[in-house]
């Protein structure tokens, strides 16, 4: 299965330096409807008054499009790093795959270690942890730097849909359920401190 961002053919058909190919080749299309036409003459002209005042791209990614392929089942989730120099995304499959968006935009690092659907994931405030729900019944907090799992959190009684860690004070995550709770996780104890 794919991932929704999808990479152009060819990373020189996206920028040519520093112009945007669409905008070169609209232009190219406004002079030549331009000369053979005099009534064509002021859509013409709108039309490269338009595309001149277009904003430039100011991206650093090579293509505004990527195709990242790796996972065996369905995409149900992706977050950027903070930085926004990395990409997790979770599937079906019960796997995380870390990848690069810059660059060659390939994937990194598996992780592996839950049983069922990933069905949400998110970054710590720094970068440096991940967090994961899944239809197993437990969230994880994932090492995003070494790919390892570094806790399981278990006490929902049912699918975990959601979980989201606190982003500023004492390292906190939430979950929710299906089993109609909302759980409080303390990382720094390894458990949960309270359920609403």
């Amino acid at each position: 299965s794919s991932l929704i961002m999808k990479r152009t053919a060819s990373d020189s058909d996206a920028v040519e330096g520093g112009v945007d190919v669409k905008r070169q080749k609209a232009l190219t299309l406004a002079s030549s409807v331009s000369s053979s036409s005099s009534s064509s003459l002021s859509v013409a002209s709108r039309l490269k008054e338009i595309m001149r005042a277009a904003p430039k791209r100011t991206s650093g990614l090579k293509a505004p499009t990527m195709l990242l392929t790796g996972h065996e089942g369905e995409v149900l989730c992706v977050s950027f790093s903070p930085s926004g120099e990395t990409l997790a995304s979770a599937s079906t499959d019960q796997q995380i795959l870390l990848w690069n968006v810059y660059g060659d935009c390939g994937n990194y690092c598996a992780l592996a270690g839950h049983k069922k659907a990933i069905l949400d994931l998110h970054y710590s405030t720094d970068g440096r942890k991940l967090y994961s729900a899944s239809a197993d019944k437990t969230a994880s907090m994932w090492d995003a730097e070494y790919g390892e799992k570094i806790k399981t959190m278990k006490g929902h009684e049912s699918i975990v849909h959601c979980c989201a860690p606190v982003r500023r004070g004492p390292e906190l995550v939430v979950t929710g359920g299906d089993d109609d709770t909302i759980r409080l996780w303390d990382v720094r104890v390894k458990k949960c401190v309270h359920t609403f």
